[in-house]
């Protein structure tokens, strides 16, 4: 018995020694964007305890033609995220936005095989380095020559702007049916027509979407359905809840 307790002690002490070699030969690397940017490591730190609505914002990734922005909204509790980005078709350079799967766990965020840690700067570096400026942070390691390279990418945040309304997000990604499954059907019905009612519809006198609307301070009752220059999430959304309105 005493010699199984004096070997355990000798693994402990082997494995709390290489746990501190770890440590001192680890190097820790922090960079904005693109790993060529790099920053004083000590000039970000992680965010304790973040809320889901604290990731709302718009992120910066990459550089010259690879550019793009994570758009990331808080509706209706949950997040919704997109990615807005440049491509060339034939001869023209077109702005897309692309709905980006978004989860919130344990106080981060998983998109696709990345997890992201909301960070803040702790002082003022440059022009995008801002004291208190919010940003993603997320992780790599690497192992050469015995050394453990530790990374930090930190995409500063952007403030984002917000559609107006309950429904956000109708005019912000391509919606499923999954997202609308747990709305009824005069939900459904407001949903649809806030669409219009941001983009200024004048609704029938004295109808209900009228008299609904009218009470909200953001709401301008300034064009025809035929003068509505609806984006293509839009108009995609109001074909689709339409659709599940008349199912119900």
């Amino acid at each position: 018995m005493k010699l199984k307790t004096e070997i355990l002690l000798i693994i402990f002490s082997l494995l709390h020694i290489l746990c501190i070699s770890q440590v001192k030969d680890t190097i820790n690397t922090a960079y904005v964007s693109v790993q060529n940017d790099e920053i004083d490591y000590s000039s970000i730190k992680k965010v304790q305890n973040p809320k889901i609505s604290d990731y709302q914002g718009s992120y910066h990734f990459g550089e010259s033609e690879g550019e793009s922005q994570l758009e990331i909204i808080y509706s209706n509790g949950k997040l919704f995220a997109r990615s807005k980005y440049n491509e060339r078709e034939q001869d023209d350079w077109i702005l897309k936005h692309d709905r980006t799967p978004i989860k919130y766990v344990n106080g981060k965020i998983k998109i696709g095989k990345s997890t992201y840690e909301l960070y803040i700067c702790t002082q003022t570096t440059y022009s995008t380095l801002v004291k208190g400026r919010k940003g993603l942070g997320s992780h790599f390691f690497e192992s050469t020559q015995g050394k453990i390279h530790h990374y930090i990418q930190f995409n500063p945040n952007n403030n984002i702007e917000k559609s107006r309304g309950r429904h956000p997000e109708t005019s912000f990604v391509k919606l499923t049916l999954k997202d609308l499954s747990s709305f009824s059907k005069y939900d459904l019905k407001i949903m649809r027509n806030e669409i219009f009612a941001r983009n200024g519809h004048i609704f029938k006198e004295g109808g209900e979407m009228r008299k609904y609307f009218s009470k909200k301070e953001w709401y301008r009752s300034i064009r025809k359905t035929s003068h509505l220059n609806l984006s293509p999430i839009e108009k995609y959304n109001i074909d689709l809840i339409l659709k599940l309105e008349k199912s119900q």
